[in-house]
């Protein structure tokens, strides 16, 4: 899995009052689809919780480059970027659901491994294996 693609639409609650997505959604949109990829994949928040393992947000960078407005059907693109010892990037943008060209929003996002007590803990193997087998199909 190179990619996943998470279909979404703009619902009213997402926008301001001129019908355009509120800042602060599109992060909401990108943690929604890097979630649901993360239990595709096989490391959700079952598999987090058997493993005493956290996994929280250290940075992001977002940039806005276009509205995204009431109604509209967008969906969110995430590549799985670069993996260290204890903590992986991704790569996100947010599109119109009919148009490859168009980029409306993009992150980087740096996710950290955090174990019971909040510390920095290094990936487990298996989730080791597991992103380095998908960088590799980059």
């Amino acid at each position: 899995m190179t990619e996943f693609i998470f279909p979404l639409r703009v619902y009213i609650e997402d926008t301001d009052y001129s019908g355009v997505v509120f800042h602060a959604n599109y992060l909401k949109y990108f943690e929604r689809a890097r979630s649901e990829w993360a239990e595709i994949a096989g490391f959700g928040m079952q598999w987090q919780r058997a493993q005493q393992l956290y996994f929280v947000i250290r940075h992001v960078s977002l940039d806005f480059l276009r509205p995204a407005r009431l109604h509209e059907q967008i969906e969110v693109v995430t590549r799985l970027k670069a993996i260290r010892a204890a903590s992986f990037i991704y790569d996100q943008y947010l599109r119109p659901a009919d148009s490859n060209d168009i980029i409306l929003a993009k992150a980087e996002v740096k996710v950290a491994c955090l174990d019971a007590d909040f510390r920095p803990k290094a990936l487990p193997d298996f989730l080791q294996s597991l992103l380095n087998g998908i960088i590799a199909e980059n």
